[in-house]
């Protein structure tokens, strides 16, 4: 059932998360993205599907089935919408990464990106230090297969 964000020991990550799972499970992921795209971080309110128009925001977000699904429901609930922090970085991150495979400078990417080399630096040489564990861990599987 919907998440009417009651239960006092939930914190606001958990209740968000759950939301977005929601979401996705009811919408299907593109839905799910748009709307948190949207209204990343704020409070939603759900009307009820008999209050939708051609011009209602979420009809012209979503289309009209999809919205009215959403309106159905969660009719007359707010949603908490997740900001999806770790979702824009590890996106950020690995357009670094792909563009930095391309050729493009260090300097560069930390301009384009508004991030200090430094922190460039340490994107990259994640991703290189995850990729050599996945390698690493390939390779001692291997060991056993004889």
């Amino acid at each position: 059932m919907p998440n009417d964000h009651a239960n006092a020991n939930d914190n606001a990550t958990d209740n968000a998360t759950k939301t977005y799972s929601e979401l996705e499970m009811l919408l299907g992921h593109d839905a799910a993205d748009k709307v948190v795209a949207a209204y990343r971080g704020q409070e939603l309110y759900i009307p009820e599907p008999s209050r939708l128009s051609e011009a209602h925001k979420l009809v012209m977000l979503l289309g009209a089935d999809i919205a009215e699904r959403l309106c159905h429901y969660w009719q007359g609930n707010i949603l908490t919408l997740p900001m999806q922090q770790k979702k824009i970085l590890a996106a950020r991150n690995a357009s670094i990464v792909r563009k930095h495979k391309a050729g493009i400078d260090k300097g560069a990417l930390a301009t384009e990106h508004g991030l200090h080399v430094r922190t460039v630096r340490k994107i990259i040489e994640k991703h290189h230090n995850e990729q050599a564990k996945k390698a690493y861990a390939r390779m001692q599987l291997q060991l056993f297969d004889s």
